[in-house]
């Protein structure tokens, strides 16, 4: 990660088009898989296997912008699926990360689906990584056989 650092670094450019290069290197680089990784799985768990969730991808790409001396932070959010979707039609919606890395003000960028950050991504927060804006988190008292679910429906508006 630090030689992907390195290696965009030396081309030359701004934050700014440092910071997408890097994003973009590293979706390019990346496949999402679900099962290659868990929830306590590293950037440095997923890097050499050049496959995971968006949180992985997520990591990376935070991994290699901190390496280059760009500030970045992790959001956690959800992403209409179906970017056609019908107007005013409900679709549940896919929890999601991404990066913002800051250059005079906060950028985001979507680096598992190679998209800048738009009407399909839904914010929730934002932290230093997944640790710190887990999508479902809290404490259950109760029988052990219960689990913990969240639905989100997201709904395209003129």
């Amino acid at each position: 990660m630090r030689a992907l650092a390195e290696e965009i670094l030396n081309r030359g450019g701004g934050v700014g088009e440092t910071a997408l290069a890097v994003c973009r290197a590293v979706g390019e680089a990346m496949e999402y898989r679900r099962g290659v990784t868990g929830v306590t799985s590293t950037a440095r768990d997923a890097w050499p296997v050049r496959s995971g969730v968006c949180q992985d991808i997520a990591h990376i790409a935070l991994g290699v912008l901190r390496a280059a001396g760009i500030p970045a932070r992790y959001v956690s959010g959800y992403l209409l699926p179906d970017p056609d979707a019908p107007i005013g039609q409900p679709i549940v919606g896919e929890s999601h990360a991404w990066i913002e890395w800051f250059d005079g003000q906060w950028c985001g960028y979507d680096p598992t689906n190679l998209l800048e950050i738009g009407e399909l991504h839904v914010y929730v927060g934002h932290g230093r990584d997944y640790s710190d804006v887990a999508p479902l988190r809290g404490v259950y008292a109760g029988p052990s056989s219960s689990g913990m679910f969240v639905s989100v429906e997201l709904t395209r508006l003129e």
